[in-house]
């Protein structure tokens, strides 16, 4: 069991942390020996010099990650974390990469997910380092850089590492999450040109990811204003999203949905402003155009549902729950609608069914699969799950059990891994929302549960 403090490491780990949130690693064109881009590349330097400052070897694998290693032994014990964040989205109250420290709190894009994790396992290795802890396995710490995106970055890593023998991901919930629904990001597109006459949609801006439930919508319609405004002040949301309408001039009225950002695993943890504007839409006299068919169509289709009931996708299973589908990204322009959409469906449930049931309601648009991922399951009574769960045990005092997400982790890259933190049971899930942040005495705690974590796994 963990036998040395974190305290003397508080500030190191505070200044570390603040100074890594500045970086905007948000995956952008790729560049020489810059795969995902110069932020996340910048990201990677960081980790490099950060890691070289406290004596700690650090491999670069050309851009694509980077890893730590710890110890020696015939095995590996992997530690999953990412340096990529999603993009700063709207409703932040304070700068999204300043790294802002406020009451207790670190405030900046990634601090939850995943980098302030990655400060806490870098701790982690640290101290264990500082008083001479010996292991019987090797330990790697992987900083992923694609993981909001693509996981082109595993992809690179299998061909050229090897793979760890067990592993876990601070990139979730405590105590430790066993079960990782299945993943698949859809993009649906249309022809959308213009109606002669009549109410007509002319464009469409919502959501930056599809794994991002959007918290702003916008939309410029062809009509009448006084018409629209009516409409609007007798319109009631079914989610509570907020709606407004201003005169853009030449007969077009500018329409903004404003709700609330959540992680596209959890939708209903939301108010998705993009479903919200397109129902509103929905309910409008609007003209007999591509742009108004494809509206109409995926308003009955989509609507404000968090798992698929229009389209047969209201499915679930004991383990993990219920399918979760989440419309992350709309746009009409330059004549075609594209729609993003983002499910999540039980480790019990066939990819196939759920492309069966997609093409049989959305088969007059072109679907296109652009990121897949099957589910993830490692029994609750296996060595690696039964240890960690002694590991959060040791050091919160707390009982540990099992839960299922929805998310996808690193964990489910790799046969015998699971999730472990970093968030703790009551605290509010803040990724990938405005004004994301990590409390200071969990970013400790973190360290110190990772660190017992690799004691009780290597000893």
């Amino acid at each position: 069991m963990l036998d040395f403090s974190f305290e003397p490491y508080r500030q190191e780990m505070i200044e570390d942390l603040k100074n890594f949130l500045k970086i905007e690693s948000v995956k952008s064109e790729s560049q020489p020996n810059m795969p995902y881009g110069k932020g996340i590349f910048d990201a990677l330097m960081f980790v490099q010099s950060t890691a070289e400052r406290m004596d700690l070897e650090c491999v670069n694998l050309f851009g694509h990650m980077a890893y730590v290693d710890y110890g020696y032994g015939d095995e590996m014990l992997g530690i999953l974390t990412h340096i990529d964040v999603v993009p700063k989205g709207d409703g932040w109250t304070m700068p999204a990469f300043e790294g802002i420290e406020k009451d207790d709190r670190i405030y900046g894009r990634g601090a939850i997910d995943d980098k302030g994790p990655c400060i806490a396992a870098l701790y982690a290795i640290k101290a264990l380092s500082d008083n001479c802890v010996q292991l019987n396995k090797k330990v790697r710490l992987i900083f992923g850089a694609d993981e909001e995106s693509g996981w082109a970055d595993i992809d690179f890593y299998k061909q050229h590492e090897p793979l760890p023998d067990i592993a876990f991901s601070p990139d979730g919930e405590y105590p430790v999450i066993n079960a990782e629904k299945g993943l698949l990001h859809v993009i649906l597109t249309a022809q959308a040109s213009d109606a002669d006459a009549g109410i007509s949609v002319k464009s469409f801006c919502a959501g930056t990811r599809i794994n991002v439930v959007p918290n702003k919508a916008e939309c410029v319609i062809a009509a009448p204003i006084s018409t629209i405004q009516k409409s609007i002040g007798s319109y009631q949301c079914p989610i509570g999203a907020s709606l407004s309408a201003q005169d853009a001039g030449d007969g077009l009225v500018s329409i903004v949905a404003i709700g609330k950002s959540a992680h596209g695993s959890r939708p209903e943890q939301g108010i998705n402003a993009a479903a919200a504007l397109l129902q509103y839409l929905g309910t409008l006299p609007l003209s007999s155009g591509e742009a108004s068919q494809a509206i109409y169509s995926l308003a009955n289709k989509i609507g404000t549902y968090y798992h698929g009931e229009p389209v047969g996708l209201d499915l679930s299973d004991d383990i993990s729950g219920k399918l979760t589908f989440n419309l992350g990204t709309l746009s009409i322009k330059d004549g075609v609608l594209s729609a993003g959409i983002d499910i999540r469906y039980p480790i019990s449930v066939e990819r196939k069914l759920i492309e069966e049931k997609l093409q049989k309601h959305f088969g007059a648009f072109h679907i296109e699969y652009k990121h897949a991922l099957g589910s993830h399951f490692v029994p609750e009574d296996s060595p690696l799950v039964t240890t960690l769960k002694e590991a959060y045990s040791e050091i919160t005092g707390e009982e540990a059990y099992c839960i299922a997400i929805g998310g996808a982790t690193y964990a489910r890259a790799f046969e015998n891994a699971v999730t472990f933190g970093s968030l703790f049971p009551g605290q509010p899930n803040v990724e990938h929302g405005p004004d994301e942040y990590i409390e200071i005495d969990s970013l400790i705690k973190n360290a110190e549960i990772i660190a017992n974590a690799i004691i009780k796994l290597c000893e």
